[in-house]
């Protein structure tokens, strides 16, 4: 066995475990749409629609800057950096403010949407321990 081996796998079960909670969250987000539109409406459905936005962005923003900080590869020019630092931010401020002054900023769908990341985590760790229990 190389000295590779285990950080080749360890990398590999941490892009399993996120690509879970990528998932569960994303089945957050539809149950808690069902909710939001049924029990509020559009603006409701809205509010949760741009603060879950918010919240896988920078849920994946975070991702792939820590993936590029651990990986001893070139890093990309820093323009390049800059640019897509600025869309980010851009689409960032477009999705809150669509929450803040199009949805009317209600507390409860917006609290739903901000913690679908959460509910993913929570999922996954249900996940490893029903894996350690069961095998």
């Amino acid at each position: 066995m190389t000295s590779d081996g285990p950080i080749l796998e360890d990398e590999t079960a941490a892009g399993d475990v996120l690509r879970r909670i990528r998932t569960i969250s994303v089945f957050a987000y539809f149950a808690f749409a069902i909710y939001a539109v049924f029990a509020g409406g559009f603006r409701d459905f809205l509010a949760l629609t741009c603060s879950s936005t918010v919240v896988m962005i920078n849920f994946l923003w975070l991702e792939e800057i820590v993936s590029n900080l651990l990986q001893p590869t070139p890093h990309p020019h820093a323009w390049r950096l800059t640019l897509r630092a600025l869309a980010r931010f851009a689409l960032l401020g477009v999705a809150l403010l669509v929450t803040i002054y199009v949805a009317r900023f209600n507390p409860i769908t917006v609290t739903l949407g901000f913690s679908i990341v959460v509910v993913g985590i929570m999922g996954e760790a249900l996940y490893s321990a029903y894996r350690s229990f069961a095998g």
